[in-house]
């Protein structure tokens, strides 16, 4: 793993941890829970490969005066693409003093052909995503004989159009609860079954559809 450019150090007032990047197996740390939820959005995200914290030191000038900038993470994306990523919230996003961070940080992105992108809490937290990929990472992490999965993705095939979470169980009658679960999860996780993660919380009532060939 990378090393990082800057180490995350136990804070006085709020709160630090780890985050494991189930892709790669990485603990990841971060600085608040915003950042926390991103290391989760990048891992549902089918076009990251890689995840890097604290990944860079970039050093500028102002009048003068010199400053450091780190960005949070850095994304390695399908074709070897690269993306520095910065996580603020909503209220500090409009700062002068981060206004001018995102520029050095573009700038020095630019210079590499990488891009550079902000990520609030409207495109980290929206609406019930982040409670249903807690409930995906728990649940649909586990492993489970591919046999199974795929008994479950041809009784989901069978259907045109979608069908509630409890109609699939239903049509999966000879397999335990556990196994079901820990299987449907999981491909709803690898995004192989789709559902409504955002507006919706996964209950047994989801509407679910398969979206493959």
């Amino acid at each position: 793993m990378q090393k990082p450019a800057r180490q995350i150090r136990p804070k006085v007032k709020g709160f630090r941890g780890k985050e494991p990047f189930l892709k790669t197996g990485d603990m990841i740390h971060w600085d608040s829970f915003l950042e926390r939820n991103f290391i989760r959005l990048a891992d549902f995200d089918l076009s990251v490969d890689e995840l890097y914290y604290q990944p860079l030191e970039i050093n500028y000038q102002i009048n003068g005066k010199k400053f450091r900038y780190y960005p949070d993470f850095k994304m390695i994306l399908e074709s070897n693409k690269v993306c520095i990523v910065e996580v603020k919230t909503e209220r500090f996003f409009n700062t002068e003093k981060n206004a001018i961070k995102y520029e050095v940080g573009r700038r020095y992105c630019e210079e590499r052909g990488w891009q550079y992108e902000v990520f609030t809490e409207r495109q980290i937290n929206p609406g019930f995503l982040q409670s249903n990929l807690s409930l995906l990472r728990h649940l649909g992490t586990q492993d489970v004989p591919e046999r199974v999965e795929e008994f479950i993705l041809n009784q989901l095939k069978k259907v045109n159009d979608n069908i509630p979470f409890f109609e699939l169980r239903e049509s999966c009658e000879e397999l335990e609860d556990e196994t079901f679960y820990a299987a449907a999860y999981r491909l709803i996780y690898l995004q192989e079954i789709q559902t409504d993660l955002i507006n919706k919380k996964v209950t047994d009532e989801s509407l679910l559809s398969y979206e493959g060939d």
